[in-house]
């Protein structure tokens, strides 16, 4: 009887044992690779960084330029080569990535929008008014502004002493730089509706004059430089309305939205071994106010100061496939150098 109780007292211990370990294993698989759950950090761009760090749920926050997170997972092999996390980006620079690789488990699906910026022009209130005696008579878009860069001023319906038009592109290879390209190249032939092989010709060009201060762009926000520095700056600028805004209501300065309007919208989407965190990051109610704040119009929160309520936002981003975002790229890339 003693033995026969010995053992039933020795499976007790092992079973008691084994609910132990499935109780922690259960709590730890709640924040680790594949569980999804409140502790898969947030992996954000510069540009975003106060905003996530204002998530709630008890998570990290790692920033990256969103260039380098996308280059990691196209040279990426397999999901356990990425540390897992929910990148917040515009969704731009996730079909991009997502058009380049064996997607598997490494890329999942993004969320709904949680935020947009639509993209913007900030002009001086003279500049403007010279363009539109000059090459922009019908009104400033991006194909005629692209048309007037690089070119003397006295060329393009202003005075010789104002130099030459400086168009001042935010960096495409930042978060928010990307989405403002593809809004220019939208403008140019008129809608999203092109590929990568309409890029020859003229639109080569036309692309190289818009970008000729290009590294002078990447080294700062062109919109700030205008604002504290004045014309010497830039003549015009490219960016979202989250940046353009600063400018927004300032004296001498004109804030406009090309036609056709296309936007930054903001996703999460898990990448390596993140499970199926990124519904619960998008729909963080402390994120989502902290985006509103700064600028992104975010659905059922006030918009903040300088936003242009008259601008009606297409149904989506109104830019091209992530295949011709990322062609896009590598022209800009080679024209500008």
């Amino acid at each position: 009887m003693k033995q026969v109780l010995a053992v039933i007292g020795a499976v007790a211990l092992v079973l008691v044992a084994v609910l132990v370990r499935n109780a922690m294993d259960g709590d730890d698989g709640s924040g680790g690779g594949g569980g999804g759950g409140s502790d898969v950090a947030l992996l954000c761009p510069p540009e975003l960084a106060d905003a996530c760090e204002a998530a709630g749920g008890g998570r990290g926050v790692r920033v990256e330029d969103a260039g380098t997170t996308a280059d990691t997972l196209r040279g990426a092999t397999d999901p356990d080569a990425v540390e897992p996390a929910v990148w917040v980006v515009p969704a731009p620079w996730v079909e991009a990535v997502r058009s380049g690789i064996e997607v598997g488990e490494l890329v999942g699906e993004r969320s709904d929008v949680i935020a947009r910026s639509p993209v913007a022009l900030v002009l001086f209130e003279d500049r403007a008014a010279a363009l539109e005696s000059g090459p922009c008579a019908g009104g400033i878009e991006w194909s005629c502004l692209g048309d007037a860069a690089d070119r003397p001023w006295s060329q393009a319906g202003g005075e010789a002493g104002w130099g030459r038009v400086k168009v001042g592109v935010t960096d495409p290879t930042s978060a928010a730089g990307l989405p403002v390209l593809g809004g220019a190249a939208a403008g140019y032939f008129g809608s999203a509706s092109f590929a990568s092989n309409d890029f020859s010709g003229g639109f080569s060009g036309w692309l190289a004059a818009l970008g000729a201060d290009a590294g002078e762009a990447a080294e700062g926000d062109p919109v700030a430089r205008m604002v504290t520095r004045g014309p010497g700056a830039f003549s015009a600028a490219g960016a979202l309305e989250v940046t353009a805004r600063e400018a927004a209501g300032r004296d001498g300065f004109r804030v406009l939205y090309p036609a056709p309007v296309t936007t930054a919208d903001l996703v999460a989407v898990p990448i390596g071994d993140a499970g199926d965190a990124a519904d619960d990051v998008a729909g963080d109610e402390q994120l989502r106010r902290a985006l509103a704040e700064t600028g992104w119009r975010v659905d059922d929160e006030p918009a903040a100061e300088g936003l242009d309520d008259g601008v009606a936002l297409p149904d989506d981003d109104g830019l091209p496939s992530g295949g011709v975002m990322q062609a896009l790229l590598d022209l800009w890339g080679s024209a500008t150098r």
